[in-house]
């Protein structure tokens, strides 16, 4: 067989020579092999050759410093790229240094025989267009024999060169198109626009009726379209299930292949067509992992006119299958970061972190609304939490244990100069011994609990009395009875005497006045018994204003009541309740010492199975050294009062299941809210 040309061959797999010195051999070329780049430097000092094909990935040096080399000494050389480590760089630096070709491994021989002949023949048609201008340099010296035969060789040559012209337009177009694409898609974070973009270029480019991205999510249990450009939605959507379907039956190929022969049962490569086909598929396959798919519509009417785009095709998915991996995997961790964030400013604990100077670097929701407004104020672990353990700081107390978690009870340091108790769990992490240690603390509010802590101390205090009460109540009765029965017969036996009797009615009223204590005692001590009823709520209040308007009267009180509900019906003990509303009235008037208005209103809660009821007076308002110890027993601040009205209310109150609480400003009034069910739940009742 007559050789076509010479080509050099470099590659550092001994293997990969040998086959493709065979090949080559019997395709017509006369073949050089070389191991490495000095083999390959020594055989270009001895001669030229047509055609090199050069791995980038050489033990001595790199593939793109070698074409340097050959480019400097034979710049016509075609030169064709072998890698099995594509990248964005190389193909830029390859195009740059005008490489003939780009070829990844593993390949196949045709795909190379294929481009070698293409490379060869493009170094003839040199060749021949250099002997076309030696020609035209002849013709030149006959234009006065043959003037027409001159006008027509340069017209070829115009020719020539115009389609020379048309090719270097076309390569300069594909680098600026690969570069661009690049670019955009790896520095736009939301690379929608760069993506239509592209893909807007990629069909006028390839002058392609339209183009598509699918992409898979769901961990490749679903396909769905990312962006496409002029292609009509059925085709999408006819294209997806295709695709889909032949994805869960592993029969895509990593090579581009034809749309339709996917539901045929068997995947027909581009490169296998031997017929006319107008939906191109390109995978989108990045280690072992599918991404999706892009297509192509264009029509091919033979393998040979896809083979012109086939170079720019493989270049374009080996580029979009690395940018799509990069922006899934961006994707991931922006939604990771979004969902932990949330997660921390959603949770109900504070969660702060700090440097390793003990500064806050870190604040969740939680732990803002705990510190409220700190205007970006940065703060030292220390000023928000108290050292329980003794002098120094917390931080620095913690830095030094051996145990990296611990747990403790103590109080938040709020910037408006109050505390806060909390449950406080720290972490200790130890970074590197550049960073040091810092600490992830995990606080929660213990008010509630603190509160609820208290209440079961008061009511274990309030029991203790209350048997108390009721032994020494039934201690003081007997002599008592005694006492007024005595008094009784003296102010019989002196009723002719009414100076002497005056004194026995003194008496008489003062042991009434001690048996009232003693009664309310004993209401205090023992349980209450509720015996429930359907009861009008705006009724009980209506007879307790009616038994307290003479006492209103005298201090020129005024009592108003407003029933807001149009159903005001609750199973309640009416005894009970009016004893709590005569109390309450009874404080009002009380405080209103020199007239003015006591207003009872009645009103849905906040929960529509429970009823709210307002007292509110005009009075002198309730001193803040006294608030805290108003429902305490046998605390008063009138000389003859006993202390016990505020008391056996709460518990009454409470014995409903309800709860009461006030609000007053010295001066202007105070407002006692009382809210307890519609059937009341206390010791079991409903």
């Amino acid at each position: 067989m007559d050789t076509k040309g010479s080509v050099l061959v470099i590659d550092d797999e001994h293997t990969i020579l040998g086959i493709l010195d065979e090949y080559l051999t019997e395709r017509g070329y006369e073949v050089v092999t070389a191991g490495n780049g000095a083999q390959a430097l020594e055989a270009i000092d001895q001669r030229g050759f047509d055609v090199a094909l050069v791995d980038l990935k050489l033990p001595d040096q790199d593939g793109i410093t070698l074409i340097e080399s050959f480019k400097k000494k034979y710049p016509e050389m075609k030169c064709v790229v072998m890698t099995a480590f594509a990248s964005i760089e190389s193909t830029i630096e390859a195009l740059r240094l005008n490489a003939f070709d780009y070829i990844l491994k593993p390949f196949d021989l045709i795909k190379i025989g294929e481009v070698v002949d293409a490379a060869y023949n493009d170094s003839l048609l040199r060749d021949r267009s250099e002997e076309k201008f030696q020609e035209l340099e002849d013709t030149k010296k006959l234009l006065k024999e043959s003037s027409e035969d001159l006008q027509l060789k340069i017209s070829k040559a115009n020719e020539n060169l115009a389609k020379a012209s048309e090719s270097i337009d076309r390569h300069v177009m594909r680098l600026k198109m690969l570069y661009q694409m690049g670019r955009d898609i790896s520095t736009d974070e939301d690379w929608s626009d760069s993506l239509d973009r592209f893909l807007m270029a990629l069909s006028n480019y390839l002058e392609a009726d339209g183009t598509g991205l699918l992409l898979f999510s769901d961990f490749g249990r679903m396909l769905k379209t990312r962006t496409a450009y002029h292609i009509e939605e059925a085709l999408i959507d006819s294209a997806v299930k295709i695709l889909l379907g032949a994805h869960s039956r592993d029969l895509c190929p990593s090579e581009v292949f034809h749309l339709e022969s996917c539901e045929k049962g068997k995947v027909t490569t581009c490169l296998a067509m031997k017929e006319p086909w107008e939906h191109t598929v390109i995978p989108l396959l990045y280690k072992g992992r599918w991404l999706g798919f892009l297509i192509v519509k264009k029509m091919y009417g033979s393998r040979r006119a896809y083979l012109n785009d086939y170079h720019f095709i493989h270049t374009i998915q080996t580029i979009l299958t690395e940018e799509v991996a990069n922006a899934v995997n961006i994707s991931r961790l922006r939604n990771l970061k979004n969902f932990n964030e949330t997660l921390l400013d959603n949770i109900n604990s504070g969660v702060i972190s700090t440097d390793s100077d003990g500064l806050i670097v870190f604040m969740n929701g939680r732990a803002h609304e705990m510190l409220g407004e700190v205007g970006g104020v940065y703060f030292q672990f220390n000023d928000l939490f108290a050292n329980p353990f003794g002098s120094g700081g917390l931080f620095e107390h913690l830095a030094l244990q051996e145990k990296k978690n611990m747990s403790i009870e103590g109080t938040l340091r709020v910037p408006d100069g109050g505390t806060i108790p909390v449950r406080l769990n720290t972490t200790i992490v130890d970074i590197d011994e550049y960073h040091g240690k810092t600490v992830v603390a995990i606080f929660d509010d213990l008010t509630e609990q603190k509160t609820m802590e208290e209440e079961l101390r008061r009511a274990d205090r309030l029991r203790s009395l209350g048997e108390l009460s009721a032994g020494v109540a039934h201690e003081i009765r007997n002599p008592l009875t005694g006492i007024a029965t005595t008094a009784q017969v003296l102010k019989e036996k002196l009723e002719n005497e009414p100076e002497k009797a005056e004194y026995i009615t003194v008496i008489l009223d003062e042991i009434k006045r001690l048996d009232d204590i003693i009664r309310n005692l004993l209401i205090f001590a023992r349980p209450l018994v509720a015996e429930p009823a359907e009861y009008s709520i705006g009724k009980v209040l209506e007879d307790a204003i009616t038994l307290m308007k003479e006492k209103a009267s005298e201090r020129d009180v005024l009592l108003k009541l407003n029933v807001e509900l149009e159903d005001d019906t609750c199973l309640v003990d009416g005894d009970q309740m009016k004893q709590v509303a005569l109390n309450l009235i009874m404080n009002g008037i009380e405080a209103c010492d020199q007239g003015g208005e006591i207003l009872i209103n009645v009103r849905e809660a906040g929960e529509r199975e429970k009823i709210l009821v307002e007292f509110s007076d005009t009075g002198e308002g309730i001193k803040s050294d006294t608030a805290d110890k108003l429902y305490n027993p046998f605390f008063t601040t009138r000389p003859e009062g006993t202390g016990l009205g505020l008391s056996i209310t709460r518990k009454i109150i409470e014995n409903h299941g309800g709860h009461i609480r006030h609000e007053s400003v010295q001066g202007e009034g105070t407002r006692f809210y009382v809210e307890f069910p519609r059937r009341m739940t206390a010791a079991g009742k409903l």
